[in-house]
C-alpha cells in the first residue's frame, strides 16, 4: 500500500526549463547574430522551436492509443504538430477500444511490427513486454526529470525508465447531486453500511441506484478494486508482495469478502437489470441522462461524463467505501497509463525526438497536451485546477491510497476476474468461483 500517494493537486511548485540552442561559433561576423535571430523569427513563426531537430531520414512513426478522451488529441493535434516541427517525421495513428488494445499490441510486438509509440499500463502490466526487449530504454530523455519521481518509478525497471508518465487518476463513484438530495442523502458515504443505505433511499424513491456497462467486462474491475482497497489492504497492506511468496492467496478471506460484497449490489437489485446488454459508453450515456443515481467509473471519465445528457444535474464523485464503521477507508490513487517507445531498429532517434518535444515544458505541443490531458498532472509545473477533483483529494486526505489492484500482478488475472464475474451476474458463478479462477490464473502466468 502507497500511504498518502498525491499531494501535488494542492501544492506544486512551478518549475522552469531550459532549452539549449544553437550559436554561430564565429564571433567575429558581426552579421552572424543578425542571421541567428533572424532564423529564430522565421522558425517562431513557423511555430517550430530549433531546440528540437531530427536529421534523419524521412520515417513513419506508428502510434496506438486507447479509445478515450483524448481522442482529438492524438488523432489530429499530434501528428499535426510533430510534422510541422519535424516535416521528416510522419506520425501513423491507430486507436484501438480497451478489451482488445492489450491483445493487439502483444501479438504486434511477437510478430515485429510492434508500434513506434503506444499507452501502457505501469508496474507489472509492463514488466512482460520490457523483460522482452519489446520497449526502448528512455532513461535520457531529460524531460523525465520533470515529471514526479514516484509516478516515474512505477516505469523503471532495473534502473531504466521505459515511460513517461500520463498522470494519475483515481477510480471513483459519480452521483447524480439532485437525486441524493431527492432520496434525502445529506453526505457521501464513508463506509459500506452509509453506502447501502444510500442505495435504500434512492430505491425507496423509485430512483436506480447504479449503471454498469458490463458487457465491456473490463469495467467491472472499477467496482471491484474500490471495494478491495479497504477488505483486502486495510487488513494487510503486503498482500500483494506476500502472493509471489505464498503466503497469500486470491482464495483467501479478503477476496472473497471483495467479490461477495460487488455481487450484494447486483443481488440487491441496486445495478440496473440486463448491465451484460450494455456497454461502457451506453452506460455512461444513461448516468448523464439521469437513468441512474451512480456509476463506478474513474477520474479518466471525466469529458464523457460531464458532457451533457438528456438531464441536467450537478456530479459529484466519492470513493466506494468497503470499509465497516470501524474500520478506516483505504481509497484508490494510481498512475495512469504512459507512453511508451517501441525498440524498432532505425526508429530510436526519432521517437525519442519526438518525445522529447511533446513532454519538454514551453513547446506547443506540451501545452496542446497539457490542456487535453484528463488525468491529473504529475508534471511538476502543472496543477490540477478541476473543483471536483481537489474536493475528492481533501476529502480523503491523509488516509492510506492504493493503485490499482492489478498493477501488482501479472498479465491475465485481472481479464480472469473480470470474465468470472460476468457469469456471476448471469447466475452461473459465484464469488469462490471468481476467487479460484483467479488464483489459478495467478499460479500459471506468475
Amino acid at each position: 500500500m502507497r500511504k498518502k500517494l498525491v499531494s501535488c493537486l494542492l501544492v506544486l511548485s512551478m518549475v522552469g526549463t531550459a532549452f539549449l540552442t544553437g550559436c554561430s561559433g564565429n564571433e567575429k561576423k558581426e552579421d552572424a547574430g543578425d542571421s541567428q535571430e533572424t532564423e529564430k523569427t522565421e522558425q517562431a513563426s513557423s511555430g517550430t522551436d530549433p531546440a528540437f531537430t531530427y536529421d534523419g531520414d524521412d520515417v513513419t512513426l506508428n502510434f496506438m492509443f486507447i479509445t478515450g478522451g483524448e481522442n482529438e488529441f492524438y488523432n489530429k493535434t499530434l501528428p499535426e504538430m510533430v510534422n510541422k516541427q519535424f516535416p521528416n517525421i510522419e506520425i501513423e495513428v491507430e486507436e484501438l477500444p480497451s478489451d482488445n488494445y492489450k491483445s493487439t499490441i502483444q501479438m504486434k510486438f511477437a510478430s515485429g511490427e510492434g508500434p513506434d509509440m503506444f499507452e501502457w499500463w505501469p508496474d507489472k502490466q509492463a514488466e512482460p513486454l520490457v523483460e522482452a526487449g519489446y520497449c526502448l530504454d528512455l532513461s535520457d530523455l531529460e524531460c523525465i526529470g520533470d515529471f514526479r519521481e514516484d509516478m516515474v518509478d512505477s516505469f523503471t525497471f532495473d534502473d531504466k525508465n521505459y515511460a513517461v508518465p500520463l498522470g494519475s487518476s483515481f477510480l471513483t463513484t459519480w452521483y447524480n447531486q439532485e437525486f441524493f438530495k431527492e432520496a434525502g442523502i445529506s453526505e457521501v458515504p464513508m463506509n459500506w453500511e452509509e453506502f447501502i443505505a444510500c442505495c435504500d433511499a434512492l430505491k425507496a424513491k423509485g430512483i436506480t441506484p447504479i449503471v454498469m456497462g458490463d458487457k465491456d467486462a473490463y469495467v467491472i474491475q472499477f467496482g471491484t478494486y474500490m471495494i478491495g482497497a479497504s477488505c483486502i489492504y486495510n487488513e494487510n497492506p503486503d498482500f500483494d508482495d506476500q502472493l509471489y511468496t505464498g503466503e497469500t492467496k486470491f482464495t483467501d478471506a479478503g477476496w472473497v469478502e471483495t467479490i461477495e460484497k460487488y455481487q450484494y449490489l447486483y443481488d440487491k437489485g441496486y445495478v440496473m437489470a440486463d448491465t451484460l446488454g450494455l456497454s461502457h459508453d451506453q452506460a455512461r450515456q444513461a448516468f448523464i441522462d439521469g437513468r441512474a443515481a451512480m456509476t463506478f467509473d474513474g477520474s479518466f471519465g471525466w469529458e464523457a461524463l460531464m458532457a451533457d445528457g438528456a438531464s441536467e444535474f450537478d456530479r459529484g464523485i466519492f470513493m466506494l467505501p468497503s470499509n465497516e464503521k470501524d474500520e478506516e477507508l483505504v481509497y484508490n490513487l494510481t498512475p495512469a497509463e504512459g507512453i511508451f517507445a517501441g525498440a524498432n531498429e532505425g526508429h530510436e532517434d526519432a521517437v525519442k525526438a519526438v518525445m522529447s518535444y511533446w513532454f519538454t515544458e514551453g513547446t506547443p505541443l506540451f501545452e496542446a497536451w497539457a490542456e487535453s490531458n484528463d488525468n491529473i498532472p504529475v508534471h511538476n509545473s502543472l496543477s490540477d485546477e478541476r473543483e471536483m477533483i481537489q474536493e475528492y483529494m481533501t476529502r480523503y486526505d491523509g488516509l492510506s491510497t492504493i493503485y490499482n489492484l492489478n498493477n501488482a500482478w501479472p498479465s491475465g488475472v485481472s481479464d480472469e476476474l473480470t470474465a468470472k464475474f460476468q457469469e456471476v451476474i448471469a447466475g452461473e458463478a459465484d464469488a469462490a468461483d471468481v476467487t479460484k479462477a483467479m488464483e489459478s490464473k495467478f499460479e500459471q502466468v506468475k
